[in-house]
Formats: C-alpha cells, structure tokens, sequence
C-alpha cells in the first residue's frame, strides 16, 4: 500500500466547497468582482482555494491532518478522514464524496518511514554509491541525503529526500503540533518515530505520478489504489551496490559491470552476448574470465551492499502496508 505524506488535489468545479467563513480566508478581489478565496494554515499545513473565474478547487495537505494517526500517513484507508477532519475545523464544508469521485491529483510526496539507527554514516554511504552524476544530482544537506534527476523539463523532475523523522519531529514548530494533540498522543507519536528515517520522493507533474505510480490517469483513487513501488524503483535507477563499487578497480571493470548489470548478472546470458563480438583471436573461456572475477568478487562482499539494505527493508514495510490494506 502506498503512502503519502502530501497530495495536491483539483477539482474541476468550485461548487464543492461551501459555508467558508470569510473571517478565516483570503478573499481576493479583481475587477471589482470576488475572484477567489483563499485559505493557508502552516501546522498541519493546509491550502485551500476556491477559483470562481476558472470554476476549480485546490485542496493540499499533509499526513498531520490526521492527527494522532499522522504515522499512518495518508492512504486508500484514510483519504476520506483527511477531508472530514478539515471539514471538523468549522472553516469550510467540503464536498466529500463529490472531491473523492471528481478530484485529481496534481502533485504527491511518496512517503515512507522505516527504521534505521544512524543518519550520518548512511547519507556518506549513499553519496558514495550513486551510479551516474551527470544524470543524477546528489547531495548532503543538513545530514540529509537528497538525490535529484538532472532534466530540463519540469514534468520530468524528481527528488528523492532520505532524513531521519525523529530529529526532524524534535523541531520546535513539531514539538508544539505534537503537545496540541495531547500528552498521551505526543508520546506514541514520538515513540513511533524514534530511531526511523523517512524516504520522501516528490512528484511535482501529473506526468511523474502517471508514470511513476504505474496507473492509467491521476484520479484520487488511481493515485491511492496504486501497486507500484516508485521509491525502491528510484533508488534502483540511483544506486550501485556498493558492493559493487568496491569491486570496481579501474574504468574497464566498471564498463564490465554495466554491461553485467544489464543482464542482470546472468552469467549464461552475458556468455552468449559475449560469444558474437569477441575477438576470434581470443577463445570464449579468456574472455569471460574478468566478467567471472567481477562476479565472484561481488557475491564474496557480505554484508549485502547498502542498495539492498534499503530495497529489502522498503520492500517488507510495502508488502506489511499491502496486507492492511486487504
């Protein structure tokens, strides 16, 4: 089950949001006439707009609506209770079923949480193992590891934040949200999140959520019903192994590893694409060795390397998130 810690939704009618309470939202006037209102809270964060020129509604939130099952972030399960405790803040009446059936969704941030212990060592790790720095841009920040894909188009973009959620939930503007909530609900709150670091991968276009999320169009339900997994999918276009990359002796070997990875380490495949371009001077046995020293040298390197590390521990919090869902 896929996880969401924001969703920006439209909805192509203004008519379903009603009884706003003008003391609480912008109203925003243009030739003389009520153009639009307008609604912003920071914590939980909340922007609401309701467009009677262009006839549409804008609804974006973060998974603290949900109050005290914030670390369930939002999903299939809990779309409808994100509106509802909206409606519950007496600002506005939304259209629940009607956004639900009519919405689309124009950006989300896939979110997921697991647990791991130090930050610092991981984000170095990660730095190290990134496969190709002219496509993807890598950085530390604040000791948080965030990767981007270098394209030119904004419909393309992506970016991929790994933090650690409790020293970021420590912050004061957190810390003040969580006492709001009540002192038995901070403390599972900041319970669940200790020693956890989040994976973040911001979707900004609804061509990124199509194509990412696997799904024919970027309705609601499309978007929380998906089956993909686009964070592991990310970081497997990201990451080499670092197995890998300590096997990787010279430029040769890391041309090899490509050419391996390709065939997804198949040694009988890469055999049989090696056969037709080798040099007739050189017998098949002597050209495979280096692919076969390449390929004992990294299944020798245990632990396994820091992208399955990660691949295994999102891929067992998705398929726990799928069971719940069933």
């Amino acid at each position: 089950m896929l996880t969401f810690d924001k969703l920006k939704i439209v909805v192509k009618s203004a008519d379903y949001i009603s009884n706003i309470n003008t003391c609480k939202f912008k109203t925003i006037i243009r030739n003389e006439q009520i153009a639009e209102y307008k609604y912003l809270q920071n914590t939980p964060y909340i922007y609401l707009e309701k467009d009677l020129l262009e006839d549409e509604l804008v609804i974006e939130f973060t998974g603290k609506i949900l109050g005290a099952r914030y670390p369930e972030l939002i999903n299939t399960t809990n779309i409808r209770t994100c509106l509802e405790n909206i409606n519950a803040l007496g600002i506005c009446t939304l259209d629940v079923d009607g956004i639900l059936n009519g919405g689309e969704v124009v950006k989300a941030d896939v979110t997921k949480d697991i647990e791991h212990v130090d930050m610092p060592p991981l984000t170095q790790e990660l730095l190290s193992c990134v496969k190709n720095n002219e496509r993807y841009n890598a950085t530390c920040e604040i000791g948080n590891f965030i990767v981007e894909k270098k394209v030119k188009t904004s419909n393309r973009k992506m970016r991929l934040t790994i933090y650690d959620k409790e020293k970021e939930m420590n912050l004061a503007d957190n810390q003040r949200w969580l006492q709001s909530l009540g002192d038995a609900e901070a403390e599972q709150i900041n319970d669940y999140f200790r020693k956890k670091i989040r994976f973040e991968l911001n979707l900004t276009s609804i061509k990124a959520i199509v194509d990412n999320l696997r799904i024919k169009d970027n309705s609601i339900s499309s978007v929380v019903h998906a089956e993909a997994n686009p964070i592991m999918a990310f970081l497997d276009k990201v990451l080499v192994d670092n197995a890998e990359a300590r096997v990787a002796k010279s430029v040769r070997d890391i041309e090899r590893l490509a050419f391996m990875e390709k065939f997804k380490y198949d040694m009988k495949a890469i055999e049989r694409a090696i056969l037709p371009i080798k040099s007739p001077k050189t017998n098949l046995s002597q050209a495979m060795k280096p692919y076969r020293l390449l390929y004992n040298a990294i299944h020798a390197n245990t632990p396994d390397g820091i992208k399955e590390r990660l691949k295994n521990a999102l891929l067992e919090i998705f398929l726990i998130g799928f069971i719940v869902s069933i």
